[in-house]
């Protein structure tokens, strides 16, 4: 009788789930839920290419996911809140049902976040920082070419 393939048995026929509990919760706990260390779920992703598919498809619905609710707070949206009361009227217990339509303004974060990210003429206010970052860090780079190169230190 052979060695047990726990792959196969316990991973195998849940890349389906795994695909979904990625973008839950993390590795460590996906390979609990699977009865596994984590240290083997490490391996098996090393060796199983369709386990990383399998977690790299998880990971790219998230953001797509996350993109469209991004999109969505920063263009404010409507949504209709439901509210279920029980109460008694007349000696008789009644399940009353409250539907509110409600509205969540545009968040300025998320509009800001977009623009940035999105918009090339929204970045141009961190272009001038980014620049002079580069160019301290290329000095301090040179500065210390020549001070390796030399043997001392230029003021």
């Amino acid at each position: 009788m052979g060695r047990r393939d726990l792959y196969a048995e316990l991973v195998l026929p849940r890349l389906g789930e795994i695909t979904e509990w990625i973008g839950v919760t993390d590795e460590a706990t996906i390979a609990k839920k699977l009865g596994i260390s984590a240290r083997t779920f490490g391996t098996y992703k090393w060796d199983h290419p369709e386990l990383r598919e399998a977690l790299k498809k998880g990971r790219d619905a998230l953001v797509e996911d996350l993109k469209i609710s991004l999109k969505q707070k920063a263009k404010g949206f409507s949504y209709t809140e439901t509210k279920t009361t029980e109460r008694q009227e007349n000696g008789k217990k009644v399940t009353v049902v409250e539907k509110f339509d409600r509205y969540f303004p545009p968040d300025t974060g998320a509009i800001h976040l977009l623009l940035k990210n999105l918009d090339p003429k929204w970045r141009n206010d961190d272009r001038e920082t980014m620049d002079l970052k580069r160019e301290k860090i290329d000095l301090e780079k040179k500065k210390a070419e020549a001070e390796d190169w030399e043997g001392e230190t230029i003021p």
